[in-house]
């Protein structure tokens, strides 16, 4: 398992848009953001072009995640929003070589099928996390700079909450964290980026989905063998999808879920969608404990 690597003022990195389209201000504020850190910004000029539901062609975009992953003076890559788009881009990410040296790469949501990529494929560590001070608390986005610049040696997590029987059971789980948005998971299931969960903890968050659609992609991942060899499940937030009479089933559908589980599955808050949105490394070590006091912490 590898370390993150770390910046510093004056380093240069990128933001590219390999999946939807943000707005141009919401782009301007994150290089702004990013600026103010001391870090000088390259963002194409092609950045957005004209398509449907993509920030641009799969060519063009492909053409900026590639430079972005080899450019020999940059030492970090951040993903402008999620949305759709990115695992398009795959077949082509799968005909280059790796770049010698890892860059930090950040992003959530959509961008998940880059970081399965990265991390099965190039032993790439990734972030889930975004830089989007408009959609997230400043709390998170210092958590985020704090985890970039290794201010800190490592992230804890302690608002955690056993799911499960197993969880509950006093004992250490030493193991690396995989993993990210449930739709995205549930989409690399038989392709090159497949989640490989085999003991790791695998982490699972979602936005907008229905109490009955969180249960039957659970299950399709259960079916299909997503779990197997995991030592944990790692359940982040689970925010919206709501039933037509403003109530919620996911809670419901995340119990029946771990219930069911003979691994442990813990819930986390702020990993997610949410307002309040913590980076969690992914690929390097973590330490979990259970039992009477919850804690993860994540090694940078």
């Amino acid at each position: 398992m590898k370390k993150l690597p770390t910046l510093k003022a004056g380093d240069t990195v990128e933001i590219i848009a390999p999946a939807s389209r943000c707005t141009a201000e919401q782009l301007s504020g994150v290089k702004k953001l990013l600026e103010s850190w001391q870090l000088n910004c390259l963002v194409a000029d092609d950045i957005f072009g004209d398509e449907v539901f993509t920030a641009n062609t799969d060519e063009v975009r492909f053409k900026h995640l590639k430079n972005a992953l080899l450019h020999p003076e940059t030492k970090a890559i951040f993903c402008a929003r999620g949305g759709y788009g990115s695992m398009r881009l795959i077949p082509a990410l799968a005909k280059i070589a790796p770049s010698a040296s890892p860059k930090l790469f950040v992003g959530m949501s959509d961008t998940t099928a880059l970081q399965l990529y990265l991390q099965q494929q190039w032993q790439w560590p990734t972030i889930h996390g975004a830089s989007a001070p408009d959609r997230f608390s400043t709390e998170s986005i210092a958590a985020l700079k704090s985890l970039l610049f290794g201010a800190t040696p490592q992230i804890e997590f302690t608002d955690l909450l056993p799911l499960n029987d197993a969880a509950k059971q006093h004992r250490l789980i030493n193991a690396e964290i995989t993993g990210g948005n449930l739709c995205l998971i549930q989409a690399s299931i038989g392709t090159i980026w497949q989640l490989s969960g085999a003991g790791k903890i695998i982490l699972l968050e979602e936005t907008g989905e229905r109490g009955y659609r969180v249960d039957r992609m659970l299950e399709h991942l259960r079916q299909a063998n997503i779990f197997h060899g995991a030592v944990a499940i790692l359940l982040g937030d689970f925010i919206g999808g709501n039933e037509a009479d403003g109530s919620s089933l996911i809670h419901s559908a995340l119990r029946r879920f771990a219930k069911s589980c003979e691994i442990p599955v813990i819930q986390a808050k702020g990993i997610g969608h949410d307002y309040v949105n913590y980076p969690i490394p992914l690929g390097t070590a973590a330490k979990l404990q259970l039992g009477d006091n919850l804690n993860l912490v994540c090694s940078i």
